[in-house]
């Protein structure tokens, strides 16, 4: 179901940008042309940023300057100086006029006011100084008063990211009133772009603000890692597609628009790569993935970290262009490698989601710089995030489908624990522990958890009928039931098992799970509660005439855990160890041997503080029949 409704929230996107498209054209498409002039000039290029106008106004400078018969492509190092020849064209003294250069990181024009030399400064490192100018291209305003020379006007242009270039009729000059004619109409005519523009990064704003709605539900930050990478690519898309939103927001400070511009986009990348890497699980099942991407994160931080320094210390640096070109490259190869890893080595089909929105936007990219639309990147863009909208769905799916199928299984666990007699604690304590990981999407520990505890309970149920059971058979029952005790508690304890060499574990029998309760009691009440290093040992060894079996613990001892559990009501106090005491002196009963069973020891440090718990049980060499 919801993949259809995205499908056809697509489509209508799609559909309402087409009609927009034919009421532009309708309405807009003979608003075409324009009576403006174009300014004829000469140039001169130099790599000296030192230049001053006077300098340039020398003579030994004025005679370099070179007529234009053909277009100049930029040079990210270099000034040029225009110098613009107004003698063939009549400007109007009741008018004010608009000259327009176009849109360059340096765009200062030189004119005189008032018999004074002054500067207009339209770069896009430069404040907004027009008000056209937070919906067009920068411009400068002259009048016929402020040519130099009665006929000069000098342009000094820069730019050191994108590779600018002019033509003979690139510089065009407009009324003020022709201007904004111009300017509305360019406006109105962009339409199409604009509304597409909107319902794009709409939609985008809307998915971002739905995946946080279901974090704020499922409590999984993978997708808070995916809202991030919305967030960001919605940040760097809202000012690259819409340029329009940079100037109102960084109008009178421009270097935040470069910053939020060049950093936001190498952003993008980092988000997307930790978003990559929590969704196919690489850490567990493409650990050599999950190492490289890691180090990869680290390099996409460090190219935002030197462009922001870059840009602050110099705006003007060419070092710009070069430092998020490596970025892209790099991104590019490493996605190319990484798809075609994930699409060789792939476990699920999680990355088939990944491979296919990477190949979507690689295919929008490449087709927006043939043919010089940016809309292709738009749709290249939006199909990797419906992609990944849905592999999203997907994974979802699948881990309802497998809480199902673990809730069942749990269902039935609960109905064989009740045949046995059993801690009810640990029973419902493990299963709680279990739909804690459940809830907490870790589903592979959830049902390595519910394995590990089907087959204690099975093993009980087996055992549950038998008076003996073979001594290998109790150590690995307790080794089972210690295991689950550590994944309750995270690994927070350690646990080792001693057995002498000479005992035969599969001679000696010895009733079901008869030190289980004494191992329960050590971790509960002794290790629990402890801070620090805690260890748990379970030792073997042979006597003469009886098995002794250690249960050793460097917890806080009984004293405290007695003044602890004092606080506890007494019907949560397990009453396992007197059960097992009196399965002890049945046992010694039967096979007619008079001697104390459990012997508890205190253990201290030289200070007398507390060291642990030694329990020490004699069970009573019980040979396995042979048939």
């Amino acid at each position: 179901m919801k993949k259809i409704v995205f499908l056809v929230i697509f489509i209508g996107v799609l559909f309402l940008s087409g009609c927009a498209k034919q009421v532009d054209l309708k309405l807009f498409g003979h608003l075409t042309s324009f009576d403006y002039k174009v300014v004829p000039f000469e140039y001169y290029s130099t790599t000296n940023e030192l230049l001053s106008i006077e300098d340039i106004l020398d003579k030994q400078n004025t005679d370099k300057f070179e007529p234009t018969t053909s277009s100049i492509s930029f040079d990210r190092t270099t000034y040029y100086w225009l110098r613009l020849d107004f003698s063939d064209i009549n400007l109007d003294t009741d008018n004010e006029w608009v000259l327009l250069p176009g849109n360059f990181a340096v765009n200062n024009a030189y004119y005189k006011k008032d018999g004074v030399l002054s500067v207009s400064k339209g770069g896009t490192i430069d404040p907004v100084a027009h008000e056209l100018e937070k919906i067009y291209w920068r411009y400068h305003k002259l009048s016929p008063n402020n040519l130099i020379e009665g006929k000069y006007i000098y342009l000094q242009l820069r730019d050191n990211y994108f590779k600018g270039f002019l033509n003979p009729n690139s510089i065009e000059l407009f009324t003020q009133d022709e201007f904004k004619i111009f300017t509305a109409t360019l406006l109105l005519a962009q339409s199409d772009y604009s509304f597409r523009a909107v319902l794009f990064l709409g939609g985008i704003a809307l998915l971002l603000l739905y995946k946080l709605g279901i974090y704020f539900v499922y409590k999984d930050d993978l997708y808070l890692l995916y809202g991030a990478y919305l967030l960001f690519a919605l940040m760097y898309l809202g000012v690259k597609i819409y340029p329009m939103q940079s100037t109102l927001f960084f109008g009178n400070l421009p270097i935040l628009n470069h910053i939020w511009n060049e950093v936001t986009q190498i952003l993008v990348n980092f988000w997307y790569i930790r978003f990559v890497r929590r969704y196919i699980d690489a850490k567990n099942l493409y650990p050599f993935f999950n190492s490289v991407a890691k180090i990869l994160e680290w390099a996409v931080l460090s190219f935002a970290v030197v462009a922001f320094i870059n840009i602050v210390l110099n705006p003007l640096s060419s070092w710009l262009y070069y430092i998020t070109l490596s970025e892209r490259v790099m991104m590019v190869i490493i996605a190319i490698v990484f798809n075609t890893y994930l699409l060789i080595k792939r476990k699920d089909s999680r990355p088939l989601f990944i491979i296919a929105g990477s190949f979507m936007l690689l295919a929008g990219s490449v087709t927006s710089l043939i043919l010089v639309d940016v809309q292709y990147f738009m749709i290249g863009v939006m199909a990797e995030i419906f992609i990944f909208a849905m592999g999203l769905g997907y994974l979802m799916k699948k881990r309802e489908d497998e809480k199902t199928t673990l809730n069942k299984e749990m269902e039935k666990v609960k109905l064989r624990a009740l045949q046995v007699q059993m801690n009810p604690h640990f029973i419902f304590n493990s299963l709680n522990s279990i739909r804690a990981y459940m809830i907490k999407n870790e589903t592979t520990a959830a049902s390595g958890y519910l394995s590990k505890f089907s087959r204690l309970i099975r093993q009980i149920l087996e055992y549950s009928s038998e008076e003996f059971i073979t001594l290998k058979q109790e150590l690995q029952a307790l080794s089972l039931y210690v295991q689950i005790e550590q994944l309750r508690f995270r690994d927070e304890f350690g646990f080792s098992t001693i057995v002498d060499d000479e005992i035969d574990q599969e001679e000696y029998m010895v009733p079901p799970l008869i030190v289980q309760p004494f191992l329960e009691n050590a971790i509960w009440h002794g290790l629990m509660q402890k801070q620090g290093n805690k260890e748990l040992e379970l030792i073997v060894e042979n006597r003469p005439k009886f098995l002794k079996i250690t249960v050793r613990d460097n917890g806080i001892g009984r004293a405290e855990a007695g003044r602890n559990s004092s606080k506890e009501p007494k019907e949560n106090k397990s009453m396992a160890i007197d059960l097992t005491t009196r399965r002890l002196e049945a046992l010694n009963e039967k096979v007619s041997r008079n001697h104390k069973q459990v012997t508890i020891i205190d253990l201290y440090n030289e200070d007398r503080s507390p060291l642990g718990t030694e329990v020490n049980i004699l069970l009573p060499k019980i040979m396995r029949k042979h048939t």
